[in-house]
């Protein structure tokens, strides 16, 4: 079983109390996620000496795409 199975499998056992405090942690989790991946890709933009603008739109972009 993967680990995403297993971590869904456990959370279906959850009383309602405790799923809010699994949902919270999971949210700061990604929230920390996508800090990383954001300063990540900026600094590759940069790099390349694309713009401010032009950042946004890529991070942006590539945030939609991560959750599809």
């Amino acid at each position: 079983m993967s680990s995403v199975n297993e971590i869904l499998t456990a959370a279906a056992s959850l009383d309602a109390e405790q799923f809010v405090v699994l949902r919270e942690e999971l949210d700061r989790l990604e929230e920390q996620l996508w800090q990383r991946e954001s300063t990540q890709a900026t600094a590759e933009l940069r790099d390349a000496k694309i713009t401010d603008e032009e950042i946004d739109r890529f991070v942006m972009r590539r945030r939609r795409e991560g959750r599809s």
